[in-house]
Order: structure tokens, then sequence, then C-alpha cells
């Protein structure tokens, strides 16, 4: 790993108002906002990111008390991370022009710096991370919760014993029904990002909603849950004024290594309308491709 560790910050910090690396806005394309129908998904596999200078530049996004939280932080691994999702949000807009602010429960959310000739869009992401990838989901006008999960993550407990422990009855039941243990493996690390995605969206976490105080349940018409034609509800089991159901979901795998979960408010899409998603992998300021366009009512 290069040594971008906190002594390289604090030498950025100081030098980098005199001197600057390098000019910002020459790096910045225009922000490409989602439309009201579409949701999109931006993800970046640490590894792949090994130059020192990139990482300087990821620095030079950061704000004064940006900084600071960096380089507090005691290990390499998570000063990259921590760059690496700032980056990943701002890597298409002025930094300058963008602030952020946590909400009562902790989530960030973005601040716009407001003038008289510009009114901001009504942006909304949210951020979810592995050691090995960091996805970033972006809407417009709707609160979006995304969580990711390695395939391969392993359970010290056994699957069923884990399962009641955080979820529903029913969906216990439905992951019992499954006679492959490893199909059931999948299974719970898929629903647990379901649930993850949704209690993000709501802007709680997993503290103001627990995963057993509501149900995600199928559609009827297919009760395939990798099925693209299968709808997903929410059925609260407690407290269901605390408990909104006007929600999207969509579920991806993302580098062949990892699930992604994403759970959109419906704000813009009709009903029966399927929701867009658009699905892009990138190095900030340096590369991006889209991976997929999916049209998906789930």
């Amino acid at each position: 790993m290069f040594p971008y560790s906190c002594k390289l910050c604090l030498k950025i910090k100081i030098h980098c108002v005199n001197q600057r690396m390098f000019c910002t806005s020459s790096l910045l394309s225009p922000l490409q906002l989602p439309s009201q129908m579409e949701t999109h998904l931006w993800y970046i596999l640490p590894n792949e990111v090994k130059s020192e200078s990139l990482m300087k530049k990821y620095v030079d996004l950061l704000s004064p008390i940006e900084k600071e939280h960096v380089c507090s932080m005691r290990r390499d691994e998570l000063q990259k991370n921590a760059l690496l999702a700032r980056a990943l949000i701002c890597s298409q807009v002025s930094p300058r022009s963008i602030e952020f602010k946590k909400n009562a429960h902790g989530k960030p959310e973005v601040c716009w710096q407001h003038s008289d000739d510009w009114h901001p869009p009504p942006l909304h992401f949210n951020l979810s991370h592995t050691s090995s990838l960091i996805a970033c989901g972006i809407t417009v006008g709707s609160p979006i919760g995304i969580d990711v999960e390695e395939k391969q993550r392993t359970m010290k407990n056994n699957i069923l014993s884990f399962a009641r422990r955080y979820f529903s009855r029913e969906e216990v039941e439905r992951l019992s029904a499954i006679s492959d243990p490893e199909v059931q493996r999948q299974e719970v690390i898929k629903l647990w990002t379901l649930k993850e995605a949704y209690v993000k969206a709501l802007g709680t976490g997993f503290a103001g909603a627990p995963f057993n105080t509501f149900t995600i349940r199928f559609g009827s018409a297919n009760p395939n849950p990798n099925a693209k034609d299968s709808a997903m509800v929410i059925v609260p089991l407690e407290n269901p004024s605390l408990l909104s159901t006007n929600w999207r979901f969509a579920q991806v795998e993302l580098a062949g290594s990892h699930y992604a979960a994403i759970c959109r408010e419906n704000g813009g899409i009709s009903e029966g309308a399927p929701m867009k998603l658009i699905v892009r992998k990138t190095v900030p300021l340096v590369e991006e491709h889209c991976v997929s366009e999916i049209d998906t009512v789930v």
C-alpha cells in the first residue's frame, strides 16, 4: 500500500492553500444527474487505485474539516476508502458547490450552496462499502438507501440461527424451505442487503427500524426473488406509522463479487412504470463506463 498516511495528508493540507497541485475545475465534467425516473449507482474497486498522485488529487477535494477527519484515521486502508468515497460523490461536480450535513440519525445528506441565479436540484445519495468495493446511489427528488455485501461473506453462526435473530418469522420460513445450504446462504445475504437498503432509505438505520419489525415480501405474481418481474413490498409488523411502504427495490451483482440492493422512494415514478437503474464503474477523475442499464419494476 502506498504511503498516503496522515503525514502526507497534513503535508497536503499545509501547502494546498498557497501551491495548488492541480486545478480541480479542469478535471471535473458536468454532473450527470438522474432524471426522476432514474436511479444511478456508481462503484469503485479500491484495489484498482494505486497512484499516489491520484490520491493527492482526491485529498484536494476535501474541505479542511474533512481533511482533519481523514488524517485522524490511524489505518491507511481506512484513509484510502474515506478518500475514495468522497471522490466518488464529488468527482463530477466542483466540491465547492456542495457541503454535507447529517440528519438526526447520522445519515449524510447533501447541503448545496445556493445562489441567486442557481437553484440546485433535490439531490439524494447514499454510500455503502466493503473493504473491496465502494458504491454510491444517487437520485433526484427521492430518498435512497443502498447496501453492498460480498457474495462470499461467511457467517460464524448457523445460517438459520442468524436469520431467526434478525429476520421476521415469514422470512425465516421462506429461507427454511431452501434445501441447498449454499443457496440458502446466498439468499440470506441478498435479503440482508434489501433490508439494510430500506432502513438506510428511511434515514433511521438499523437502530430506528430493526430488521425483525418488518417483512420484505415478494409479489404473488412471481414468488421467485430473482425474477425481473417480481415486485417487493414492505409489510410493517410493528409501529406501522413509522415504516412507510411507498418504495421501489432493485438488486444487482457488482464486479461478479458483490450483491447490491437499492431502495428508493416512489417519488417521480408512476404506479406500474419501471424504474431505470444505470450502473457505472469508475475511477474518479480518471475513467468511467456504463456497466448496465436495467428497467426494473421490483
